[in-house]
């Protein structure tokens, strides 16, 4: 993939060794040799690919670079697209089964989401598409309290499908919970923004050593539970996401760990209201004070 090759990581190149396997879990989670695992694999490859064309579609539909055919195209092109990914996560998400002496997982689907990885940028891609929706309702949210936040049904089945997709394509899969790490997500630029935004969401966040880093996939699905509370069933996605992402992998969890506030709440017209202040040290501890201390 793109974010692999730019990172410097060993990609596999096609025809895929994997493609024609028959290791279809029977009964018992015994290996049977199945005619419908030898396709399983690149059919779901292939929707993985079909979801990233119609992507490239809806965006330039999205952006004003190109006019619907027909009435409703954009919509339908995003419907598309979410429906695929449903059906990517749906199948992704069995669990591998072992063999008789515990030792070797039999499972094509942990294949699958090798290659899925590795030949495709739907990690990115999902990332990039669950950002918009979260950089778009923090922006059209602005001064609400959380349990106030709205998000349209769209946008809720969105993100619920592509946390849901990203944490089934990372578990157990060294290579894509890198590539969730390292993907670049840049920050949606609003029309009426003046300002560097300084949330989690921001374009750049800051680690305990004070060195900016770029926001990230990883970044992202930390700063979706934010939505919760207008988003039924994300937040319980968003942790297995994160718990998947961190599983068996250090450089992962210690990106979570070095995580920190950037700076406080801005001073808003209910603080001034119940008479107290927000600050935060040099140590990242946040601190409420009243207003005459």
């Amino acid at each position: 993939s793109i974010e692999a090759n730019t990172a410097g990581m060993t990609v596999t190149t096609r025809p895929h060794p994997l493609w024609g396997r028959a290791d279809n879990i029977g009964a018992g989670g015994r290996a049977n040799q199945g005619r419908d695992s030898r396709t399983a694999v690149p059919v779901l490859l292939s929707l993985a690919n079909e979801a990233e064309e119609i992507r490239l579609r809806a965006n330039a539909l999205r952006v004003g670079k190109s006019d619907e055919v027909y009435d409703g195209e954009q919509n339908c092109s995003i419907r598309i697209i979410d429906d695929i990914c449903d059906i990517l996560a749906q199948s992704l998400g069995r669990h591998a089964s072992y063999t008789e002496n515990q030792r070797s997982k039999l499972c094509f689907i942990a294949e699958a989401r090798s290659v899925i990885g590795r030949e495709t940028s739907l990690i990115s891609s999902c990332c990039k598409d669950l950002a918009r929706i979260l950089d778009t309702a923090l922006e059209r949210n602005s001064g609400r309290k959380a349990r106030e936040l709205m998000l349209s049904p769209q946008d809720q089945q969105t993100a619920v499908v592509m946390v849901r997709l990203i944490a089934n394509l990372i578990y157990q899969c060294r290579h894509n919970q890198d590539l969730l790490r390292i993907s670049p997500v840049p920050k949606l630029q609003m029309a009426n923004e003046t300002a560097a935004p300084s949330d989690a969401a921001s374009t750049h966040l800051n680690i305990n050593d004070g060195l900016p880093i770029e926001r990230t996939g990883l970044h992202v699905i930390l700063s979706a539970t934010s939505l919760a509370p207008a988003c039924f069933t994300l937040r319980e996605w968003c942790i297995v996401a994160i718990r998947n992402a961190i599983e068996g992998n250090a450089a992962n969890a210690e990106t979570v760990r070095r995580l920190e506030a950037n700076q406080v709440l801005d001073d808003t017209p209910e603080l001034q209201r119940i008479g107290v202040k927000v600050e935060m040290d040099g140590q990242g501890n946040v601190h409420v004070k009243r207003r005459d201390s």
